[in-house]
């Protein structure tokens, strides 16, 4: 999912964050679990599938979706046309964790086993886990790329 940031954290006291981003078709944001933060999606254009805990939510265009932290939660794209989304934080905690991954992902001279361990580290700095486990079942069941 590629981001832009609307409103950064050194608005509002750092007590809100807002990014835009595009989901390609078939594009899966895995399963993960927030502890710091709050989360909102609100779907710009397209149509997004949610899962929050174990609800599952088609979300068109104009839609909110809340996640709250210490739920699971992952979203993907099942549709033929690139969706938009604006994610909200609250707090703004995750104001530089998606250009630090992205500059983890960028870095070519890292080995795919650097890479994993490097985005390990950061998630683990941001408190955030991943649950890759879920990720095989949500790729079989709903048809998006892991």
């Amino acid at each position: 999912m590629d981001l832009v940031h609307k409103v950064d954290d050194g608005c509002f006291d750092g007590r809100l964050l807002i990014m835009e981003g595009r989901v390609s078709p078939g594009e899966l944001v895995p399963p993960h679990t927030h502890t710091r933060e709050d989360e909102c999606s609100y779907v710009v254009s397209g149509e997004v599938v949610f899962q929050v805990g174990e609800d599952i939510v088609t979300a068109a265009a104009g839609s909110y979706v809340i996640k709250p932290r210490g739920v699971p939660h992952a979203f993907w794209n099942s549709g033929t046309e690139p969706a938009r989304v604006m994610e909200l934080h609250v707090p703004a905690t995750f104001a530089r964790y998606y250009d630090e991954a992205g500059a983890i992902f960028a870095d070519s001279a890292m080995s795919e086993r650097e890479r994993r361990e490097a985005l390990e580290a950061h998630h683990a700095r941001y408190g955030v886990t991943f649950h890759w486990d879920r990720v095989a079942d949500l790729a079989d069941r709903f048809g998006v790329k892991p």
